[in-house]
C-alpha cells in the first residue's frame, strides 16, 4: 500500500479514538454507579480499544515518517495500557478472569469474535531482531563447546569415481526392474492368447471403449462437482502458500527497510541541528536567562528588603520561583507544598471518628458495594488524549509526500530549543545561586551579623508519606561483567533456550454464549480460545512494552494448570516467542545438584534476580509447580522439591512494576499442593479446560487439510467426537503416527478415514474423570473464584432478606 493509504488510516483511527476516549471519559464522570450500567460501556470499550490497538499496529509497522511514528508509538502503548486497565475493572466487575464479548457490542460495531481478540504488536520483536538473535546464538554456542547440542553430521564428501558407481548401480536397478516389468506383462499376454482364437471381436472392442467412456465421464463429473464445492464454500482448496501473500509480504519488507534508512537520516539530522543551535544560540540564551533572573532579584529585594530563597533543582529552579502567587513573607503556601505533621494528625483523627459507624450504615454500605462500583483510576486515558490532540495538532493537515516522509525540520528545531533553554536555565540557576550566596554574605557582613550565616537552600523532605521499606540488596557478584553470569548460567541449565512458537498456534474456538449465559445468571465455561486471549491479556502484552508494564496493573506470575498435552509448555514458549524473551528454568529436577548448599541456593536466586532483570524481558519459569508445597514427599523423588519453598515467594516479591519479569509456574495436578502457599506465590490462575468439541473440530480441521489429507470420505464430525476425552497435544501426536511418510504418499490413491486415527487413539491414555472433578473441586478454592461464590452467598441472603421484610409488612 502506498504513503496516503496509511495517511489516511491514520486520519480514520485518530478519529475513532476520539470517540472511545468521550466514552472513557464518561465512564469516569459517573463515578460510583450500579455494575450492570458499567458492565456493557466497559464491554464496548474493550473492543474499541481492541481494534485501536490493531489498527496503530499496523500503521506504526508500515510507516516511513520517523516522527510521526514516535507518535503513533505513544498512541499503540498508551492504548495497550488502557486495554490492560479495563480488563483489570472487568474482572473486578464479573469477579472472573474471562470476559466474554457481547453479541450487541458487536452487532454494534460490526466486529467478528474473531477480530475482537487482541493483536500482539509487532515491534514487540521487531525492534529487537538484532539482539535476540545474538543472545540465541550466544546460548546456542555455548550448548555446542559444552556438548549439550547435537551437532549435524558433516555432509559425506564423494569422489567422482565414487558418484559414478553409485549412479550406476542405480541405474542398472531401475532397468531391471523395468525389464521384469516387461517380461512379466509378455508372459501373461502369451497365456491370454492360447485361450482366445482368432482376432478381437467387434463386442470386445465395444465393452473396452464402455469401460473407458464411464471412466472418463466419472472423472470429469467428480471434478465439477469439485469445483462447484470449492465455489460455494463446502470444500477447502489444497493448502498452499498464496502468491498474494507472498507478495504483500515483500512490499511490507521493502517498507521496512525504508523505515531504518529514514531513522538512521532522522537520527543524524537530530544531532547535527543540535549542534548548530547549540553554536548560534547557547550564549544567547544564558544572557537572557540571566538577566531575567538578575532583574528579578533586583525587585523582590528593592520590595521586601531582603534576598530571595532559590529553589532547587528539585523543586523547579527559577521556572518554580517565577511561578510562585506571592513572594512576601506572609505568602500563602502553594498547593503543592507537603502537608504537615499536625494537620495530618488531625485529618487522620477526623477520618477514624468518621468510620465509626453503627452496624446498620455497615450493612448499607456493604449492599451498595455489591451492587456498585467505581472504576479505576486510568494513569494512561490521559495520555491516550493528549496524543491524539498532538497528531491533530501537528500531524492530521501536514503532508508527508517527497521529501517530508524523511523528518520535518521545524519540529526538531522546535523541541531541541525547548531541551536546550531547560540545560541553560539549569546551569544559569546553578551559577545564580553561588552569586545569591555570595550577596547574602556580604548583606550580613554590612547588616554586622557575623554569628548568621547565608541560609543554604534546604532539600524538600517527603512529609506524611510512608519510606520505602524495600531495602538494597546486597550485589553477590558486584565484580563480574553481566556476559560472565549470562554464560555461568547458561552453562548450568538454567538459562535454556525455546522453539519458535506463535501464540495464534495455540488453535481453539472462543466461547460465544459466554455473555448470554451471564444474562442468564449462568457462570460459562471457558474454552481453548478464551485462554489464549487471557495468556495475551495477563503475559504477553504487559511483558513488551516498558511502559505499559510500570503503569498497568501489576502481575508478578501466573499459574497454568492443566493435564499433561492440554499446551502449557507451548503457552509458555509463546510468551517468550511473542516477547523475545529470555527464559529461566527453576523447575525442581532441572536445579537437583547444582548451586549445592545454603550458600549455593543464595547465589542462584541472586543470580536468577540480578540477570533477569538485565536482560529483560524476561520470564522465570517452574514445572511440577505445585511439589514445593506438597506435604509429603515421595521416597523415590530425589530432586528435592522443597528446597526453593521459602524463597520463591521472595522472587515473586521482589519483582517491581518497572521490572519486566514474569514468573510462570505449569501443573498437572496442583490439588496436592498446601493451598495457602501455593495461592501465596501465584497472583493469577488459569487453569486450562477440556477440550470443547469447537475446538477439537478446528484443529482437526486445519491440521488434516495442512496435511492434505482432507477428503469427503473423512467425516470431521465423527472424529471430533470420538477425540472428546483427549488433550490437543495427544491427538497431534496420535495424528504424526497415522500420517507417516508412506502414509502421506499413499493419500492420493486411499484417502485418510477416522477409523485409522480412532485406532491410534486407542493406544493413548484420555483425561479420566476422577482428573476433571479433581481439578473442578481444586478451581472452586482459587481465590477469585471463592470471592465470587460469597458475593453471590451473600447476594442470595440479602434477596431472601428482603422477601422476609416484605413478606411480614
Amino acid at each position: 500500500m502506498s504513503n496516503k493509504t496509511y495517511n489516511d488510516l491514520i486520519c480514520d483511527t485518530s478519529e475513532l479514538i476520539s470517540e472511545a476516549t468521550q466514552i472513557d471519559e464518561a465512564v469516569f464522570e459517573a463515578g460510583v454507579a450500579e455494575r450492570t450500567v458499567f458492565q456493557p460501556l466497559l464491554l464496548e470499550l474493550r473492543l474499541r480499544y481492541t481494534l485501536l490497538v490493531s489498527k496503530l499496529d499496523t500503521i506504526y509497522d508500515q510507516l516511513l515518517q520517523p516522527q510521526k511514528r514516535l507518535i503513533v508509538k505513544r498512541l499503540l502503548e498508551a492504548c495497550l495500557g488502557r486495554l490492560l486497565e479495563i480488563k483489570y475493572d472487568l474482572v473486578e466487575l464479573y469477579l472472573s478472569d474471562y470476559t466474554y464479548d457481547d453479541d450487541e457490542v458487536l452487532q454494534k460495531l460490526q466486529v467478528t469474535p474473531q477480530e475482537a481478540e487482541p493483536c500482539i504488536p509487532q515491534y514487540f520483536v521487531r525492534e529487537r531482531e538484532e539482539e535476540i538473535e545474538i543472545r540465541r546464538k550466544f546460548i546456542t554456542d555455548i550448548l555446542t563447546k559444552l556438548g549439550h547440542e547435537i551437532t549435524k553430521p558433516p555432509s559425506i564428501v564423494l569422489t567422482e569415481q565414487q558418484a559414478i558407481i553409485i549412479i550406476q548401480s542405480h541405474e542398472r536397478a531401475r532397468q531391471g526392474r523395468l525389464r521384469g516389468q516387461f517380461m512379466k506383462e509378455i508372459r501373461l499376454l502369451k497365456e491370454k492368447g492360447r485361450d482366445q482364437k482368432g482376432e478381437m471381436s467387434a463386442t470386445a472392442a465395444t465393452a473396452i471403449q464402455r469401460v473407458w467412456r464411464g471412466f472418463i465421464t466419472r472423472r470429469m463429473t467428480k471434478k465439477r462437482k469439485r469445483a462447484e464445492q470449492l465455489l460455494i464454500g463446502m470444500e477447502l482448496p489444497p493448502y498452499t502458500e498464496s502468491q498474494a501473500i507472498k507478495k504483500a509480504e515483500e512490499i511490507k519488507e521493502n517498507r521496512r527497510d525504508r523505515q531504518k534508512e529514514h531513522e538512521k537520516e532522522y537520527q543524524e539530522a537530530v544531532v547535527a541541528i543540535e549542534e548548530q543551535l547549540r553554536a548560534q544560540h547557547t550564549d544567547k540564551i544564558k544572557e537572557r536567562i540571566g538577566d531575567e533572573l538578575r532583574r528579578w532579584i533586583a525587585e523582590y529585594y528593592e520590595r521586601t528588603n531582603r534576598l530571595p530563597e532559590f529553589p532547587s533543582e528539585e523543586g523547579g529552579g527559577s521556572r518554580a520561583m517565577f511561578s510562585r502567587q506571592g513572594t512576601g513573607v506572609e505568602s500563602e503556601l502553594s498547593k503543592s507544598s507537603p502537608v504537615s505533621s499536625k494537620e495530618s494528625k488531625k485529618s487522620k483523627e477526623s477520618k477514624d471518628k468518621k468510620s465509626t459507624k453503627t452496624e446498620d450504615n455497615k450493612t448499607k454500605d456493604e449492599i451498595e458495594d455489591l451492587h456498585n462500583y467505581k472504576c479505576l483510576n486510568s494513569s494512561f486515558l490521559q495520555d491516550v488524549i493528549n496524543a491524539n490532540e498532538e497528531f491533530e495538532d501537528m500531524w492530521k493537515f501536514r503532508d508527508d509526500y517527497g521529501d517530508h516522509e524523511r523528518y520535518q525540520k521545524d519540529i526538531i528545531e522546535r523541541e531541541k530549543m525547548v531541551l536546550l533553554e531547560q540545560e541553560m536555565r539549569n546551569m544559569v540557576d546553578e551559577m545564580m545561586r553561588s552569586e545569591l550566596d555570595l550577596l547574602q554574605a556580604a548583606f550580613d557582613k554590612d547588616r554586622a551579623h557575623k554569628g548568621k550565616k547565608a541560609k543554604k537552600p534546604q532539600k524538600k523532605v517527603r512529609r506524611g508519606g510512608k519510606k520505602s521499606k524495600k531495602k538494597k540488596e546486597k550485589d553477590l557478584t558486584p565484580d563480574r561483567t553481566t556476559e560472565s553470569l549470562f554464560e555461568e548460567l547458561v552453562a548450568n541449565g538454567i538459562i535454556r533456550p525455546y522453539p519458535i512458537v506463535k501464540i495464534d498456534d495455540y488453535m481453539g474456538e472462543k466461547n460465544f454464549i459466554g455473555s448470554e449465559m451471564r444474562k442468564q445468571g449462568r457462570e460459562p465455561t471457558p474454552c481453548l480460545g478464551d485462554i489464549r486471549q487471557l495468556i495475551k491479556e495477563y503475559c504477553i502484552l504487559p511483558l513488551g512494552s516498558e511502559h505499559v508494564k510500570t503503569n498497568a496493573p501489576l502481575i508478578r506470575s501466573v499459574l497454568l494448570a492443566g493435564p499433561s498435552g492440554s499446551g502449557k509448555k507451548m503457552l509458555l514458549h509463546a510468551i517468550c516467542s511473542e516477547v523475545g524473551a529470555m527464559l529461566f528454568d527453576l523447575t525442581p529436577s532441572n536445579i537437583v545438584g547444582k548451586y549445592p548448599g545454603k550458600s549455593g541456593l543464595i547465589m542462584l536466586i541472586h543470580l536468577v534476580i540480578k540477570v533477569s532483570r538485565l536482560l529483560q524481558p524476561s520470564v522465570i519459569w517452574m514445572d511440577d509447580a505445585e511439589k514445593p508445597f506438597v506435604k509429603k514427599i515421595p521416597k523415590t523423588d530425589k530432586t528435592d522439591p522443597k528446597r526453593l519453598k521459602k524463597d520463591l515467594a521472595k522472587i515473586i516479591k521482589g519483582i517491581c512494576p518497572e521490572d519486566r519479569v514474569l514468573f510462570i509456574g505449569t501443573s498437572r495436578m496442583p490439588w496436592e499442593a498446601e493451598q495457602k502457599l501455593l495461592f501465596q506465590c501465584y497472583t493469577k490462575v488459569i487453569q486450562i479446560p477440556r477440550a470443547d468439541y469447537g475446538s477439537i473440530s478446528l484443529m482437526w480441521r486445519t491440521k488434516l487439510h495442512r496435511a492434505g489429507a482432507l477428503s469427503q470420505r473423512l467425516d470431521i464430525s465423527c472424529l471430533s467426537r470420538i477425540s472428546d476425552s483427549y488433550t490437543i497435544g495427544t491427538l497431534l501426536s496420535a495424528l504424526d503416527d497415522v500420517l507417516t511418510t508412506k502414509r502421506r504418499l499413499q493419500l492420493r490413491v486411499r484417502a485418510l478415514t477416522a477409523h485409522e486415527v480412532a485406532v491410534q487413539l486407542s493406544y493413548r491414555e484420555p483425561v479420566y474423570a476422577e482428573h476433571d472433578s479433581a481439578a473442578e473441586i481444586w478451581w472452586y478454592k482459587t481465590p477469585l473464584e471463592r470471592r465470587r461464590q460469597k458475593v453471590l452467598q451473600r447476594l442470595e441472603e440479602l434477596e431472601q432478606e428482603n422477601e422476609e421484610k416484605s413478606a411480614a409488612k
